[in-house]
């Protein structure tokens, strides 16, 4: 098993649009992340969006990267995130670092993400998708727009098993947030989920979707991640993270009584559109030390 001091903790802003997710998450894992603060960790910084962009400060504990993005790329969404995270995963190989944690800034740490953990012979640990969408449901036929990219990315039928969303308890075909992994960097999955990705958001054949459903071009990027997945491991490969990794936060008006917790503190980590909301705050009271934290540090974040 590797140990947290081993692990490299990733993920990307851009100065004035993310930066007060980002310094949130920076300060939110050095204070609650348990032993996953030992980690090295890499923040892959984008142009800001105008001279003067609010940055995060520096931190002795955090890397900085300028990432290289395809300028084709930049408009496309969530573009940004598959190719940083392909640069990440292509410098933790090097480094001969054993696993790669990927978070998105909107995250927040509640306790020591200890299942992120990859025990040997398991090549990536990533939740599932908190509502169905654009899923493949289990119990109809994949459509044109996932038999296209099962096809590109060469997923074989007897890698598909059924897993079930967050949210809406909906089962179907392999279907992954790309806002929470664990990845073991020898594995390339990032990598090819970059080359799978590329080979795909321009094709013809897919612009064809995107005029049919925007959703199709918003989330290409998961779809291509699942059968990315699919690709290159086995079912014995994937470890499926609980429902306290990876919370909705911002979708928990929409869930069963009996799938919520009764507090924050019950959940790892938290997944959220806008923390000052307090719609979430009414529905899920927190308790102490990380209730006086998180008001302390939006407090102090606001005017970023």
């Amino acid at each position: 098993m590797t140990k947290n001091s081993d692990t490299v903790i990733a993920f990307y802003y851009q100065p004035g649009v993310t930066t007060r997710e980002a310094s949130l998450l920076s300060n939110n894992l050095i204070r609650f992340s348990g032993h996953f603060n030992e980690c090295l960790h890499w923040i892959f910084e984008l142009p800001a969006t105008q001279p003067g962009a609010e940055i995060i400060p520096s931190n002795p504990n955090f890397i900085r990267f300028t990432p290289t993005i395809p300028a084709e790329a930049d408009e496309f969404p969530f573009a940004n995130k598959v190719f940083i995270a392909a640069e990440a995963e292509l410098l933790a190989d090097e480094a001969l670092a054993p696993q790669l944690v990927w978070m998105d800034t909107d995250t927040l740490v509640i306790k020591e993400p200890q299942a992120l953990i990859l025990k040997e012979g398991v090549k990536i640990a990533i939740p599932p998708v908190h509502i169905q969408n654009i899923s493949s449901r289990m119990d109809q036929a994949a459509d044109a727009y996932w038999q296209l990219i099962y096809s590109q990315c060469h997923v074989s039928k007897s890698h598909v098993f059924q897993m079930t969303t967050v949210v809406d308890k909906v089962q179907i075909r392999p279907h992954f947030n790309a806002g929470l992994f664990s990845v073991n960097p020898q594995a390339g999955i990032l990598r090819r989920w970059r080359d799978n990705f590329a080979a795909l958001y321009q094709d013809p054949r897919m612009l064809e979707f995107y005029q049919l459903d925007n959703r199709y071009k918003v989330y290409l990027h998961q779809a291509v991640l699942a059968a990315t997945i699919l690709n290159i491991c086995k079912r014995g490969e994937i470890k499926l993270l609980p429902n306290e990794y990876n919370f909705p936060l911002h979708l928990i008006s929409r869930m069963d009584e009996q799938n919520k917790p009764a507090y924050l503190n019950e959940l790892v980590t938290a997944r959220y559109d806008n923390l000052d909301e307090s719609g979430w705050h009414e529905m899920l009271p927190i308790k102490e030390p990380f209730k006086s934290w998180l008001i302390d540090a939006l407090q102090k974040t606001k005017s970023i």
